[in-house]
């Protein structure tokens, strides 16, 4: 009696080519997929770079602190910008960003910060100090680097005190372990106003560099920014050192 090798009569080559065919398809198929979402991804980050209208909208009101956040066309992420008002004296603010740059205070107080060199001390002629912090990040993310030089000036008529926040990138020897930062334009504006209260204004506008994800800055930044006014900041100013400080080129109101 005959061997019946299948129903419909196929030889067994033709057996084997079917799955390999349909497997082929299979893989085609994902191609095209894996196409259509990079272009789709392309698209995506074309039309979010040209979007955009350069003004400040409000995000959200908490606690006495407004954020808000401002797209230009043409750039990726989003600035941000909080306003809130303080019993400090124009003094203790000033004190507290030059006061402030040590190691201590970087392990300490500020998340994140695992390393500080002064590179430049504070020097009242020229109103500005440089310091490095060096931040660890989360796994697979590198630590970053950011040199900043920090340039004060106060206007003579409103006494409004404003500290430029600015990377120095080439200031300090690149360090092959971390990333180092080279867009960094963050501002301080102190307004004195009625009653003997400032207004503090922050302004944030940087990059985290390498491959950190820019959505992940544009759709926390908002609530990174509250954070550090209204729970981080009022830790650095409250320190009894700093009541006492007295500046010859701070003029309070």
């Amino acid at each position: 009696m005959a061997t019946v090798i299948g129903t419909t009569g196929d030889s067994p080559s033709e057996t084997i080519a079917r799955p390999r065919s349909r497997l082929m398809r299979l893989l085609r198929l994902s191609t095209y997929l894996l196409a259509g979402l990079v272009l789709f991804i392309f698209l995506v980050n074309l039309l979010w770079k040209a979007s955009g209208d350069n003004q400040w909208h409000l995000e959200f009101e908490r606690n006495g602190v407004q954020v808000y956040s401002l797209k230009e066309p043409g750039t990726y992420n989003k600035r941000f910008r909080a306003l809130t008002r303080t019993d400090y004296t124009l003094t203790h603010l000033v004190a507290g960003l030059i006061e402030n740059a040590t190691l201590d205070n970087c392990l300490n107080s500020i998340p994140d910060c695992v390393d500080l060199k002064v590179i430049s001390p504070w020097d009242s002629k020229t109103m500005s100090d440089t310091v490095l912090w060096k931040l660890g990040l989360p796994a697979p993310f590198t630590a970053r680097e950011i040199v900043i030089r920090s340039q004060v000036s106060q206007d003579p008529v409103s006494r409004a005190v404003t500290i430029d926040v600015i990377a120095a990138p080439n200031s300090a020897p690149r360090n092959p372990d971390a990333i180092r930062l080279t867009h960094v334009q963050n501002r301080w504006i102190y307004t004195p106003k009625e009653n003997g209260q400032v207004e503090i204004e922050f302004i944030q506008d940087m990059d985290m560099g390498g491959t950190f994800p820019r959505f992940l800055l544009n759709l926390a930044g908002a609530e990174e920014v509250y954070k550090f006014i209204h729970d981080q900041l009022p830790q650095l100013l409250d320190k009894t050192e700093l009541r006492g400080v007295r500046y010859d080129f701070i003029k309070e109101a």
